[in-house]
């Protein structure tokens, strides 16, 4: 991975870390909790005597709890205005995408010539194809897979460090490639 990328996934981590505390310390509580009473009768146990005596039971009432008075809010309460609806409004569909072909100029270099076609569907590069593909001693062997690369980067420049051995051939095909992209 990228020392780039390293600094970015830890950038947006931390951002994330931060968020997150700053929306639970400002969380406020939704309600006010008050517990209910409950009328149950309360017993006192008794101390063994030298002589049992029966007494009649006697229940002693328990008080109730006075209700304590609640603070006003300080805050006025605004409420949230609701908004209108509307109705979609249709989209306007897309005219369908035309296929559009470049050829390029031939491209001369030190082991042999380049030019292709490219076609474009819309703003996407959807085939190229050789139309000269002049190479010696086996270097166009490099082109099917700088077609592959091309299509995948969709544009002219692409990433061919996995590549060695073909360098001419990879310029010319990049000139090529160049060539026909300027004309759509």
């Amino acid at each position: 991975m990228r020392k780039s990328s390293q600094v970015l996934m830890g950038a947006l981590s931390l951002t994330a870390v931060v968020v997150g505390l700053d929306i639970g310390a400002n969380a406020k509580p939704s309600g006010i909790f008050t517990p209910i009473p409950t009328d149950t009768p309360t017993t006192t146990p008794t101390k063994p005597g030298p002589s049992p005596t029966v007494t009649a039971p006697t229940t002693t009432p328990t008080p109730k709890p006075t209700p304590s008075p609640t603070k006003p809010n300080p805050k006025p309460t605004t409420s949230t205005p609701k908004p209108k609806p509307t109705t979609p409004t249709p989209k306007p569909t897309p005219p369908p995408a035309t296929t559009i072909s470049h050829q390029s100029a031939v491209v001369n270099y030190r082991f042999g010539s380049v030019q292709l076609t490219v076609t474009k569907t819309g703003s996407t590069i959807t085939d190229i194809t050789m139309d000269l593909a002049g190479a010696t001693n086996g270097r166009g062997s490099s082109f099917p897979y700088l077609i592959s690369l091309a299509i995948s980067a969709q544009s002219g420049s692409f990433d061919t460090s996995m590549m060695s051995g073909a360098t001419y051939s990879t310029n010319a095909f990049m000139q090529a490639l160049n060539n026909a992209l300027s004309k759509f």
